[in-house]
């Protein structure tokens, strides 16, 4: 996989915080190096890792855990070369009913789906500290 399916640092370390405890075959060290590994591991057992899940894995994450649905989006009309794309956040609520979570703003567009869907990510777990 290329540099871009991954999450962040930044996000990796709000995964751990937020309590993913997912195996994963790559992991940022405490100063942002990172490491590949032949077998799975949960690298946030460990002080000072950080398990680095694909974008993938982190969005199944947030739905399985959290009921949070981070999709990346391309725009109808694309802005300039730069804003092609931006993100959505929905919830399923207990009844079974979608609860629109984030809109869109001016501000939020990307230039690739990768770019929007890491964004979109970060902010729905920015939203799980709000819970």
């Amino acid at each position: 996989m290329n540099k871009e399916d991954y999450v962040s640092f930044e996000v990796a370390k709000l995964l751990k915080e937020k309590g993913f405890n997912e195996p994963c075959f790559s992991q940022y060290t405490k100063t942002g190096s990172i490491w590949n590994c032949q077998a799975p591991e949960n690298f946030n057992e460990s002080e000072g890792c950080y398990s680095r899940p694909s974008l993938y894995e982190a969005q199944k994450w947030l739905r399985n855990q959290h009921n949070l649905y981070v999709n990346a989006i391309p725009l109808e009309i694309p802005r300039s070369k730069s804003e092609n794309f931006t993100f959505t956040i929905d919830k399923l609520d207990s009844n079974d009913e979608w609860d629109w979570r984030w809109e869109p703003e001016p501000y939020n567009f990307y230039a690739t789906y990768e770019e929007a869907f890491s964004e979109g990510i970060l902010e729905a777990l920015r939203q799980v500290s709000n819970e």
